[in-house]
């Protein structure tokens, strides 16, 4: 020890032993977040969504839940963790459509989101699919209406 340096005192010690376990256990939990992630796999085909035209007339909307298996190119196991009935069926009939870029079969969870559009004038607008494929799907839509094509609207 030269003779401008302080003695370590046990304080300093333990700051840098707690600094070095901090820096150890962040690296190693996000080890284990990157290890329960699985690698998606990459969407080629689909077909595009639409909005259930019952759900649709109904003015239903949620959010469904997925949990899908693959067979290394397409979805080989569908379970529903949730969400309105109405919309179930359609999302799992658009899910069937995906073929996958060859891949390890891996299990991942889809979100399906449907959302009604406000109504406020009758305009021509269908609404909107968003797709973020493999994990999430925006559908949204207005509610179907009867517009009278001699009643003026607002421009």
């Amino acid at each position: 020890m030269s003779p401008f340096q302080r003695p370590p005192h046990h304080a300093d010690i333990f700051k840098q032993a707690m600094y070095i376990f901090l820096i150890v256990l962040t690296g190693a939990s996000l080890s284990l977040a990157d290890q329960s992630k699985p690698n998606l796999p990459t969407v080629i085909a689909s077909a595009v969504p639409f909005y259930p035209p019952v759900a649709r007339a109904a003015g239903i909307d949620g959010v469904i839940r997925f949990r899908l298996s693959t067979d290394g190119s397409r979805v080989s196991t569908i379970s529903v963790e949730g969400g309105p009935p109405l919309l179930v069926s359609s999302a799992e009939e658009n899910i069937r459509t995906w073929r996958f870029k060859e891949h390890s079969p891996v299990t991942f969870e889809a979100t399906f989101r449907y959302k009604m559009l406000a109504e406020l004038e009758c305009e021509m607008d269908s609404g909107t699919v968003v797709l973020r494929l493999p994990s999430e799907v925006e559908v949204s839509a207005k509610r179907l209406q009867t517009c009278d094509p001699n009643v003026q609207t607002k421009p």
